[in-house]
């Protein structure tokens, strides 16, 4: 190969690999490297420049000259970044770099598994929006593995100090965010990077850093053809992987939130169920009745019953009650029923109201062995005080000859049938 073949070669995979991270710009890199192409996209090439809000004091530090970092700590904090995304390690970085997404998280672990280091970091800063932040940009050698030419980039960082006075990598402002807009942005410090980014010392390193990624590209086949084609068709998998599994847990909680659903509505039914069993009691047909499937005389009609016949009543819906029919909740008419406690009054209205008298008096607290409606009136039809459970207990009032006592339960009063709580 002659070279004009090779730098025809090594352009057109400069091209290629410049159009895939352009396409994939809101994922490549991601907060890490900014190689130089990157780097001119994630600053922004609009003719448009961005309305600027920022004081006139605070664009003023920003245009100065950038200042060569003398401060320890944030070399520490730089490094150690670094060092934690070359390893993979999410668990550090999410300690000295906040917020970090999931997303961000499973791009760094995929893409950390082709870096060997971060080498050669030199660290320039110009003030941030207060007088303890930091605007950052770093110039790196970006080591991949089994190649033995490292890449030239160039990155960005915001660094603000917090309540314990240490400092930390406010990530809100990295790349990832930056393209993926995950968390809102405080338009301020936007503003204030749109000024930062447009500043000539700025544009001077990215230039060099420009020349010198070429430079590497033409002196290394095998980085050309990382960049151009490994790395690109790698992303690629790992944004469809990524994909799927975002794709595949939403579906796992929407599974999971109808499966809990579900599971309360059958609760809620079964409770339901269990309180109209606490509270059911017993009638007699008088007259032979139609059986409907609702508490309207238009609805289905699931059959008939014959007079005289025993049931056990859930309670009144109008002018039907609710009751069980071999086994179903359905619905008869009230006028061909008489409730067993409603004859027994006819006949036995005096011996009921001694009865009630003794075994329920004034003052009496009873322990419920069961779950019970209290009602607002002596009438399994009308509206709930509230319901009463099994274990809880209620003070008797006073106990009356319709088969019925009013009770007190906690601060409400209301009434009970006198047979469940017998």
């Amino acid at each position: 190969m002659n070279l004009q073949d090779l730098k025809s070669k090594i352009k057109n995979g400069a091209l290629f690999c410049a159009e895939f991270i352009y396409r994939y710009r809101r994922y490549f890199l991601a907060g890490c490297i900014f190689i130089a192409m990157v780097l001119v996209l994630f600053l922004g090439t609009s003719s448009e420049p961005k309305e600027e809000k920022t004081s006139t004091k605070t664009s003023a530090n920003v245009t100065k000259k950038f200042k060569t970092n003398n401060n320890t700590e944030l070399d520490a904090l730089i490094n150690d970044y670094y060092v934690a995304y070359a390893d993979g390690d999410t668990e550090t970085i999410s300690s000295i770099a906040t917020p970090v997404s999931e997303q961000e998280i499973s791009y760094i672990k995929f893409y950390s598994a082709y870096i060997d280091s971060f080498n050669d970091i030199k660290i320039y800063t110009k003030q941030g929006l207060t007088a303890d932040s930091y605007l950052v940009t770093t110039e790196v050698e970006l080591k991949y593995a089994d190649i033995d030419t490292p890449a030239p980039g160039l990155d960005f960082f915001y660094v603000e100090t917090n309540e314990d006075g240490k400092l930390f990598i406010n990530n809100t402002y990295g790349s990832f965010n930056q393209n993926n807009n995950i968390y809102e942005m405080d338009s301020e410090v936007s503003d204030l990077i749109s000024v930062f980014i447009r500043q000539q010392d700025l544009l001077d390193m990215e230039a060099d850093i420009q020349d010198a990624y070429t430079k590497a590209l033409e002196s290394d086949s095998a980085l050309n053809t990382f960049m151009s084609e490994t790395l690109p068709a790698a992303h690629a998998q790992w944004h469809k992987d990524y994909d799927a599994e975002v794709a595949a847990a939403e579906e796992e909680a929407k599974k999971a939130e109808e499966e809990a659903a579900a599971a309360a509505e059958e609760e809620a039914k079964a409770q339901a169920e269990a309180e109209e069993e606490a509270n059911s009691y017993t009638g007699k047909t008088n007259a032979k009745a139609n059986v409907r499937e609702a508490a309207d005389k238009n609805s289905t009609k699931l059959g008939s019953i014959k007079s005289g016949v025993a049931i056990k009543i859930y309670g009144e819906e109008g002018d039907f009650y609710k009751f069980d029919y071999n086994g179903t909740k359905a619905y008869i008419t009230k006028d061909a029923v008489t409730l067993d406690s409603a004859a027994d009054n006819d006949t036995t209205e005096q011996t009921s109201e001694t009865a009630n008298a003794s075994a329920l008096t004034e003052g009496t607290e009873i322990t419920l062995d069961s779950t019970i409606n209290i009602r607002s009136q002596m009438d399994s039809s009308s509206s709930k005080v509230a319901v009463a459970y099994a274990g809880e207990k209620v003070t008797v009032v006073m106990s009356y000859a319709e088969g019925w006592t009013k009770v007190k339960y906690g601060k409400k009063e209301g009434y009970i049938r006198t047979d469940l709580l017998q």
